[in-house]
């Protein structure tokens, strides 16, 4: 099996992640996860002046589209910094930007995360309008139409250079799974459709030494399920495998971490 990714890198530590009461919140059932959202919003907003100087956009950066995977990768990781740092500079967000890219687009990264609504790429990356193709299911799991839609941004004329499959600490998705496995091994169940979801992370959930720490052994699986993800897609996709063999663009699993904001890459 091909894959692009570097399980050594710098940030594939497997140590284990202090849970926050945030996180805590986010470790549910995908019955209960609307529950937990909705508590979320009691918490301390920020300033009235902090956040009118953190969401006023900026002009489009005069930077050119990243050509290569290493310069998409870079980018991502800058906007990612500053957004941690409280720092964001919400580029590529105002009036003129909007006129540019009415009649075309030019993304130059596609990332493929998490329905969760804690986690939206754009503001974690730090881009606008026109800079990202976006793909989300619940627990980042394929389907025909996802991998479809990774082609159609992989493919021309878009050829983006970088392809993340992205998840998150505390996945309500892979919690739920966790749980429908440690009830029946063998024949987890779920319901309605959302049955479909749990069958395509249960395999990572059987391969994955379960730890004491509940919300430990959930964010090991979402490693390990993203991980497993673009090992799919490589295999399911013959345009994407070229692109990649061509040196045309890479595949990268992350994941993101609601407490901190940081996107680790695996």
């Amino acid at each position: 099996m091909r894959t692009s990714h570097d399980p050594h890198g710098p940030n594939s530590s497997s140590s284990e992640i202090e849970v926050s009461r945030r996180r805590a919140l986010g470790i549910v059932g995908l019955g209960g996860l609307a529950a937990a959202l909705a508590l979320s919003g009691c918490q301390t907003q920020p300033s009235t002046a902090g956040a009118a100087a953190s969401s006023s956009p900026t002009p489009s950066p005069s930077a050119a589209r990243p050509k290569t995977p290493a310069e998409a990768l870079a980018r991502l990781k800058d906007g990612n910094a500053r957004f941690v740092a409280g720092s964001a500079i919400h580029p590529d967000q105002d009036a003129e930007r909007r006129h540019a890219v009415d009649e075309h687009q030019e993304p130059w990264a596609l990332v493929h995360g998490c329905v969760d609504s804690r986690v939206s790429p754009e503001l974690l990356f730090d881009q606008g309008i026109g800079d990202l193709f976006v793909t989300r299911t619940a627990g980042t799991v394929l389907d025909d139409t996802i991998v479809g839609s990774m082609e159609f941004g992989t493919g021309s004329p878009y050829e983006v250079p970088v392809l993340v499959i992205l998840g998150h600490t505390g996945c309500g998705a892979v919690a739920a799974t966790v749980d429908a496995v440690e009830a029946n091994r063998d024949n987890p169940a779920a319901p309605g459709e959302v049955i479909d979801i749990v069958k395509e992370i249960a395999p990572v959930v059987r391969r994955t030494k379960p730890l004491e720490d509940k919300a430990a052994y959930v964010d090991e699986v979402v490693r390990a399920n993203v991980i497993s993800v673009v090992d799919a897609l490589l295999e399911r996709s013959k345009i994407i495998r070229d692109a990649v063999d061509a040196g045309r663009t890479k595949v990268v699993p992350a994941v993101y971490d609601l407490d901190t904001g940081q996107v680790t890459w695996l």
